[in-house]
């Protein structure tokens, strides 16, 4: 059953009980084939005008019956640190696949897919702030040897997961779990959490918030909050990432990250008898041109590697290859530390003005990629008008270098730069080296330090352990999250990590967040983003674009990244089948 515009439906804030019923869809991470890096090194990635284009021809699951039974064989281009949904940020795309989770996502229509372990979602009040979930019968963990194996999932599974979740030291966002439990304090966090959410009945579970979230219904639809049956939870407390027991679709059969992850069909799975296929390969290799080789020879049925704009037209015109092209929800931006010399807005405003980004468009993204404002280009509907983003970020060298003799840095500074290693994302370093050529002609000289991905996450980013550093943020498609880089308590609800605050602009990022009026919300994000920009920082965004995937053709996606979600379809992978089954 489809539904009408999320936004449209929480703007009515009727008193009557208002039950948001869906079917079918798709998991965050999308239903084609999933783009593991979002964003290509002088490939296109990017688009000059907006509109979100799937693939270059019909997916094949239209053409035909699923067939049961087979494998596929995904390329993988970075390594996986670790599984476990609610602390580990490298394999959530595996975890989509591991367990259940309250329901799925539909980012272009907005609307909530209960294809997923909730049949139904209630909030009866007009202030959006209480919870009321039903779930389905039935939903078995896999026979996969753990604690809770053939165990049916209940309302307890989920609130011992919102508690762990919640209070996970690497867990991306706590606002909303501190919403729910009404304290930001992390040690009190536990058993505010266990108050506030009710279990009446093994299928049912609510919460009241403390104050209203506009987010929140995307939120839980995140991959970080994977249902993990409490009896998992009790017996292995935080060593669940190189092991899984859930009641996803497959099964956990081998676990080596940085070579191969190997997933069975869960025979207890709900949809049976989906998922179609009966097994699904990562093969892990980080270097690009190994693991498009791999592709091209037949070794893996869906590639991993980033693709350029010339191959991916060359794989548009070969029959043998589905491709799908989307705008990447990826973007990427230079972050400072707010102390000397970032602290002053004139240095800020030269590294901003020094910084061109239509050399940016042609050297990184082949000529075709959008300006990016603090929202990234391809939300349309809350990112700001190219034509003000041209019109306000303009390369200009002499007043940078103004700039910079009026702030006492005439003569430049040294400045250490630390980015992801990625082995075979090489844009990344390329796009460092062109800052780096860009900043040294206001005499800023920087030192790239290159992190292994995974450390740069929990030691750099995380803590907030640089001067300088630049990376592709991940790709949010909810305004909040990119808003809440500027915040002083941060994305992470504790604080942010580059030290910036700004009281105004707190109250308008606030504001958005309980402004359920969509039209209201939209107006006070433009006017935060016009605060933002003109900041310089402490988040500068630069120019992103497309991304692209390919596959063998006799590989079945049920749709393609960037096209309408289709009706009656399961979480990820569920609908995914190959014409080489049985």
């Amino acid at each position: 059953m489809e539904q009408p515009n999320y936004w449209e439906r929480l703007a009515r804030k009727r008193l009557s009980r208002r039950k948001l019923l869906a079917a079918g869809g798709v998991a965050a991470l999308g239903g084609g084939a999933a783009l593991v890096v979002g964003c290509g090194g002088s490939d296109n990635k990017n688009g000059s005008s907006g509109g979100a284009s799937g693939s270059s021809r019909p997916s094949g699951a239209a053409g035909g019956s699923p067939r049961p039974g087979g494998e596929v064989v995904f390329g993988r281009l970075l390594n996986v640190g670790g599984i476990d949904p609610h602390i580990d940020l490298t394999g959530l795309d595996i975890d989509t696949q591991l367990y259940s989770y309250l329901y799925n996502w539909d980012p272009i229509n907005e609307v909530l897919l209960t294809n997923n372990f909730a049949t139904a979602f209630e909030q009866p009040d007009p202030e959006h702030l209480d919870f009321i979930f039903s779930f389905r019968k039935g939903v078995l963990s896999g026979p996969n040897g753990g604690p809770a194996q053939g165990e049916e999932l209940t309302s307890d599974d989920v609130r011992a997961t919102f508690i762990r979740r919640g209070t996970s030291l690497t867990a991306p966002d706590k606002r909303f779990p501190y919403r729910i439990g009404g304290t930001n304090d992390v040690n009190k966090l536990v058993l505010a959490l266990d108050q506030a959410i009710q279990t009446p009945d093994p299928y049912s579970l609510s919460f009241k918030m403390q104050q209203p979230f506009v987010p929140s219904i995307r939120e839980m639809a995140n991959p970080t909050w994977g249902i993990v049956p409490r009896k998992v939870i009790d017996k292995f407390g935080l060593r669940l990432s190189q092991q899984a027991y859930g009641s996803g679709p497959f099964m956990l059969e081998q676990f080596r990250g940085s070579e191969r992850i190997k997933l069975v069909k869960n025979p207890n799975y709900f949809l049976s008898p989906r998922p179609w296929v009966d097994r699904i390969t990562y093969i892990v290799i980080t270097e690009a041109a190994s693991l498009l080789a791999a592709f091209e020879s037949g070794d893996h049925d869906v590639n991993g590697a980033v693709l350029t704009k010339k191959k991916f037209e060359e794989y548009q015109n070969d029959s043998r290859f589905t491709v799908a092209r989307a705008p990447s929800l990826f973007y990427p931006c230079v972050e400072f530390k707010m102390k000397p010399p970032y602290s002053d807005i004139r240095v800020r405003e030269a590294i901003d003005m020094a910084i061109n980004r239509d050399d940016f468009i042609d050297a990184i993204w082949d000529g075709e990629a959008n300006y990016n404002g603090p929202i990234q280009w391809p939300q349309f509907k809350w990112s700001l008008p190219q034509d003000e983003l041209r019109s306000f970020y303009t390369f200009n060298l002499d007043k940078a270098r103004a700039n910079m003799e009026q702030a006492g840095y005439g003569d430049g500074f040294n400045a250490r730069m630390k980015i992801p290693k990625v082995s075979g994302a090489t844009f990344i370093a390329q796009a460092a080296a062109l800052i780096k050529e860009h900043l040294s002609k206001i005499k800023i000289s920087i030192e790239i330090e290159e992190v292994e991905v995974g450390t740069f996450i929990a030691s750099v980013i995380l803590p907030g352990n640089f001067e300088m550093t630049f990376f592709p943020n991940l790709p949010y498609d909810e305004p909040d999250r990119p808003l809440s880089f500027y915040h002083t308590r941060g994305v992470t609800g504790n604080g942010n990590w580059t030290n910036y605050t700004n009281p105004a602009l707190d109250k308008l990022i606030d504001a958005q967040s309980e402004e359920f009026d969509e039209e209201k919300r939209k107006q006070i994000i433009y006017e935060a983003q016009r605060m933002m920009i003109k900041e310089h920082g402490p988040q500068i965004t630069l120019p992103g674009g497309y991304a692209y995937s390919a596959r063998w053709s006799y590989v079945h996606f049920p749709f393609e990244i960037g096209q309408p979600t289709p009706k009656d379809i399961g979480p990820y992978n569920v609908d995914l089948w190959t014409e080489e089954g049985t």
